[in-house]
């Protein structure tokens, strides 16, 4: 008997998720940039033919990882949305310490592997920003736009440029010390970064 579509559905959702499991851990690795379509079917143990017939291109498989990463860490971003407690200044200074945290438990690794790959490709840099970059940066915006109508922020703050000039300093200072080995050139104390970033973020922002 002839199996039925759904089952067929079914069967290719179950064997793509098997293949992007394997291929999440291969390509969080540091020569990820590197990768070959042939070397990603060898991480994955599937034939290449088959890791074509599952996602296409090698830009599609990097992509197809990134929107699964993006997923995963939904719930972790969501927080950040939520209605803040306390002042402007506790707020702040808790979402940059979780940001912290995000950075030194996997969002750093997903951050090199999506700029690496992502630089100058149509496909996977997108898929990097509508998946990765961009949720933490609107998250950001939206807990802005909080103490922006609670009236703690000036009432002209373009939150987006906002966000920007928040977190910029702790992403990139998280690269230079971990994606970069920074830690081994001239070492920075991430954690003491933190108050002193929303310090000279509420000098400019704050309302009077």
């Amino acid at each position: 008997m002839a199996r039925k579509v759904g089952d067929k559905n079914r069967d290719f959702e179950r064997k793509r998720e098997q293949i992007l499991d394997a291929l999440q851990v291969r390509l969080l690795r540091e020569d990820a940039a590197r990768i070959t379509m042939n070397e990603m079917a060898v991480a994955a143990d599937v034939s290449l033919s088959t890791l074509r017939h599952h996602f296409g291109t090698r830009s599609d498989v990097v992509a197809a990882v990134l929107e699964r990463l993006g997923r995963l860490g939904a719930p972790y971003i969501a927080s950040a949305v939520a209605p803040p407690e306390g002042d402007v200044q506790s707020s702040l200074t808790w979402l940059l310490h979780s940001l912290l945290r995000g950075l030194q438990y996997g969002l750093s690794d997903m951050m090199g592997m999506g700029i690496s790959l992502g630089m100058r490709d149509p496909t996977v840099g997108p898929a990097f920003l509508q998946t990765i970059l961009e949720p933490v940066l609107q998250s950001v915006e939206a807990r802005l736009e909080h103490h922006v109508r609670s009236g703690e922020l000036v009432a002209t703050t373009d939150v987006r440029l906002a966000a920007l000039t928040l977190v910029s300093p702790l992403l990139l200072g998280t690269l230079h010390q971990r994606g970069l080995c920074g830690d081994t050139v001239r070492p920075l104390q991430l954690d003491g970064m933190v108050a002193a970033q929303v310090r000279h973020f509420l000098r400019g922002y704050a309302a009077a």
